[in-house]
Parts: C-alpha cells; structure tokens; sequence
C-alpha cells in the first residue's frame, strides 16, 4: 500500500512557522513598506507570544537588513535566504507532515498563480526548494491547489470549495471525485466536505481558510451571517451548510464592509487567524466588531493566549495572517 502523510491539525505542535518578507514594489505599488511592518509584527508575535520559532525567507542581504530593522532582536527569528516570489506561503510552500514511521514529508500540488491570475515562476518553485532545503520526502501530484484551498482537522476530515478548486483556471473537466481521489493518493483523507463557494472580492476564487476554520477535532468556526456583512448571503449559507455536516459550529462576527485606500473592496474575515504553540493570532481591521471576534476566538482556546494584530495592510494584498504562514509541525 502507498505510503501517505498525515498532515496535523494547526494547534498540534510546531518545530517552527514559515513566513516570507514581501519585498516587489510592482505586488505592492503604494504600501510595500505597510506590509512589510504587518509581517514584522506577525514574526515579533509569534515568536514572543506564540513560543514558537520563526523562519522569516529573505531575497537577499539587503532585504534581510530590512526585515531585521523592522523586526528588531530576537533569538527565536532565523533570517533564510532564498529564490521566492510573494509573501503568500500557505500557498507556494508544501503542506507538511510525518509518515506513519515519521519521516518529515512535503506536500507539492501544482501552483499555477491562483488561476493564471499572476504570474511569478519564482512562487511555483519556492514549494520544492523548501521540501529540499528540509531534507524532506516529496508527495506531489498535477492536481492544482493551494494551501489556503483545504482546511483540515488533523484526523481525516478536510473542507475545500467547489468555486475554486473545481474552477475551470485550475483544474478544468474535474469532478469531486478526482479531488478526492488525488488527495488521498497523498494523504490520509476520512472525509472530504465540499462548500459550494467562498466570500466574494476574493482573488483567490474562495479559499476555505477565510470562511471556515477548525479549532478543535469536528468543530469549525464560521463567520455569522451579519446584516452589515457585505457578504450576508454567502456567510449565511456557509454556516448552514455546515450545520449539515453533523460538526460543532462555532461563529464569529463579520467584520462589515472594509475598503482599501483606493475604494476597493476587500475580503475581510476573522477567521484567517494563525494558531502557533501559545497563542492564537487574530486579524483586526480598526472596527467595533475586533472585540467581539477576539474574544469569540479566545473562548474556542482557551489554553492559548489570543492577540489580535491589525491586517488591513495585509489584506490590501489579498490575504491575512493564515495566508503567510506555514507551520513545520514537530516530529509525532
């Protein structure tokens, strides 16, 4: 029988988290510098308040200057130097995980830039280099999908969208039942639970990750469906689709309409938090709901610190703090 990995669930233990510092004017044309401060304080929190090491990729000397300068001393802050494009590592680096005997593995589907929508061949090699780097085995399959495309519980069960991962830009003429079949051939799947879409202004055409969360086995957490949602409807169904699935749901709010400086409308959410060793990382957007959410998400674990840092800068490119991170779990 072939050998297949067990992806662990964010809250189980980490050897360390990876992140990339942003650093292309031309993805960041008037606030590289905001971003750049955003991931900063993400690296300072994780590292202090989430007692977890961080592994920041740099392009070069004279970025890692900069990312030093902004995030100051720390000894839990290792700077690598490498080939990447953009900051969003859910998505360019392997998911890991351990094989039953618990070997380091790396997960490497296809990366073809969220749909053909950007174009940088640096972020469709970073996933192998890092699996390299690690020394870790390779599990690779054509399929193409993202990180921030599939949330899971550590135990077998993974949600995914139809709207983007069955989207015609990434894998056209699949059904669900090719998914299944190429994420099993990779890792132990129990169950596969399929949501229709994802919250609208999104460019990654609806990753799970900024709709549903896990936070303990069989239970997600969700955004409510809030009148001052701009995605009400969406949210709405979201939430009763999942109650459908038998798991524990759990809601926070909507943080309201948020714009970008230029008008533009964003895909704001709480639910793309990072869970490190000892804290629970929280977006914030400067609005009355922070409180709220923070505190909702402070109830789901309680064993955890939970800070909340403003994301709105981070969220002008496209995502928040789940989307730049990927965790290297412990050995088991």
């Amino acid at each position: 029988m072939k050998e297949r990995l067990r992806i662990p669930a964010e809250w189980e233990r980490h050897d360390c988290c990876w992140l990339a510092f942003p650093y292309l004017a031309a993805e960041w044309p008037s606030n590289l510098e905001a971003a750049q401060s955003t991931i900063a304080a993400l690296c300072r929190t994780i590292a202090n308040a989430g007692n977890e090491r961080v592994r920041l990729l740099v392009r070069d000397h004279d970025i890692e200057a900069v990312a030093r300068n902004l995030i100051g001393a720390s000894s839990k802050i290792d700077y690598v130097t490498a080939a990447y494009g953009d900051c969003w590592v859910r998505d360019t680096l392997p998911l890991l995980g351990h094989t039953p005997s618990g070997a380091l593995g790396a997960v490497r589907f296809r990366f073809n830039g969220w749909g053909r929508k950007f174009d940088d061949q640096l972020d469709v090699e970073i996933g192998r280099w890092l699996g390299d780097y690690l020394g870790a085995r390779h599990f690779e399959h054509d399929l193409v999908l993202e990180g921030g495309a599939l949330e899971f519980d550590g135990e077998g069960t993974f949600i995914t969208t139809k709207s983007c991962t069955l989207n015609d830009n990434r894998n056209p003429g699949f059904a669900p039942a090719d998914v299944e079949k190429a994420l099993s051939s990779l890792v132990f799947v129990r169950r596969l639970i399929w949501l229709e879409r994802g919250l609208n202004h999104d460019h990654t055409d609806g990753h799970v990750d900024m709709i549903a969360r896990f936070v303990a086995p069989d239970t997600l957490m969700c955004t409510r469906g809030d009148t001052n949602d701009p995605n009400v409807e969406v949210t709405r169904s979201i939430e009763a689709a999942l109650r459908e699935t038998g798991l524990t749901i759990r809601t926070v709010p909507s943080p309201g309409a948020i714009f970008a400086p230029d008008g533009a409308p964003l895909p704001a959410t709480y639910c793309n938090f990072y869970i490190a060793n000892e804290a629970v990382v929280v977006p914030l957007f400067g609005v009355p709901e922070d409180s709220k959410a923070r505190d909702e998400v402070a109830a789901a674990f309680p064993s955890r610190a939970v800070v909340g840092l403003p994301a709105r800068d981070l969220l002008w490119g496209g995502g928040a703090f789940h989307c730049v991170t990927q965790p290297q779990p412990a050995a088991p």
